[in-house]
This record gives C-alpha cells, structure tokens and sequence, in this order.
C-alpha cells in the first residue's frame, strides 16, 4: 500500500524521509504541503497533523510527523530482514549498537541540525543568516568531527540509519556554502556517503539544490 507523504521537497526533514524511504524501497504517494502558502495551516492539515509541520506520512490510517520518528517507523515496518541496508542493519537490536545510533540521531535533533537551522532559518524570516548561532554550529561540527575520527561511519563500522540523518544536515550546509575544510573527518564520511548511499542524488541532492534556490532567494545580501 502506497503511504501518503506530505511534503515540500527543499525541506531537510523532509529529505531525510524520502532517502530512507528510496533506500527501503518504500513507495510514497507525495502530497507538496509548502508552509510558505499556507498549507500547513489549513484545518483539514492541523487536524491530522496538530504540530503543522511537515514532513507527515498517513500509512493505512497511521498517522505519523517528526522526520525522525518517521524514518524509524518505516526501518522497523518495511526494513528487509537481510542483504544490505537491512533493518539490523540500519537500526540494530543489540541495545548498545541501537543506543549509539538512537544518541547521534538525538545529536543531530538537539545539536547539529538545530544550530544549522538557527543559522540559516533566519533567512526565511528576516533575510539575514542568524550568525549568532555560529560558534554553537561549530562546537556541533567539532563534536561530529570527533565522532568520526573513531568510526568509519557516525555510528560505528557500517552505514546505519543516522547516517541518513546527519548526510542531510550536512549537505544542507554545504550546498549553501558553509566551509567545512576544518573537519577532516566529516568531509572523508561526506565524500563516502555521497557514492555509498542508494539514491542520494535522487532522494536528497535535487532537494538541496532545491533549498538553496529558495535559501538564495530570500537573501537580502545574495
């Protein structure tokens, strides 16, 4: 059954679902639900999703928000039991393994992404980066960077589903500009996980090029 799949493509949330769900093999029915036109603030919206955000996914009745929740929902239902990206894979039994992949996804939440979304959310609102939010985007960066010099991949030895996650964050800034020579570590994982993820340039870098066309034309310094 194809699920429904309320959206906007530029969004960085929202990019993460549809990679996963590209991974997977997971088919959704996509329904553009753009913020900026009001769309998010409709009744028939805020009624199924009382937070009015996207992305949100209706599965068979299921109703479900938050990116992350999401992803996680559809690993643990549709994640295939073998081969490669299996659902052990990307989001392990084993407690520790699980707990490691649970605290960088929470990582990125209440760290990574955040500060990425203080600095250049402003735009939308005001036209200017939030520069104020630059030296916690960099404690964050420093910190995944640090994670990264221990482990081939954010989790450990193999690709789980938060570096699904964190790929987004990244490349949101990178597509926009942000510098990140001075992380060794993070542009060696970026490099491996733009050519080892199924369905990147599909799933995710069309939508960047998409959220930097609309970053970029909201800048009032462009």
């Amino acid at each position: 059954m194809t699920i429904d799949f309320y959206y906007a493509s530029w969004s960085p949330p929202c990019r993460t679902v549809e990679l996963v769900a590209y991974i997977l093999k997971v088919k959704l029915n996509p329904i553009e639900t753009i913020p900026g036109k009001g769309d998010t603030q409709k009744p028939e919206y805020k009624q199924l999703n009382p937070q009015h955000t996207i992305p949100t996914i209706v599965d068979n009745g299921f109703v479900l928000s938050e990116s992350r929740a999401i992803c996680k929902y559809l690993v643990e239902k549709y994640g295939s039991a073998t081969g490669p990206y299996s659902k052990e894979q990307l989001y392990p039994k084993d407690l520790q393994k699980r707990a490691t992949v649970d605290h960088r996804i929470d990582f990125d939440l209440g760290s990574l992404y955040r500060r990425a979304s203080d600095y250049f959310g402003p735009v939308f609102m005001t036209g200017y980066y939030g520069t104020a939010a630059l030296p916690k985007l960099k404690a964050a960066l420093e910190i995944l960077d640090a994670y990264l010099a221990k482990t081939k991949w954010v989790a450990g030895p193999e690709v789980t589903l938060a570096d699904i996650v964190v790929v987004v964050t990244i490349s949101s800034l990178e597509i926009v500009g942000y510098e990140l020579t001075s992380y060794s570590n993070i542009l060696r994982w970026f490099k491996a996980a733009q050519t080892t993820l199924p369905g990147y340039n599909e799933a995710n870098h069309k939508g960047t090029v998409e959220f930097k066309d609309y970053l970029f034309s909201k800048l009032k310094d462009n």
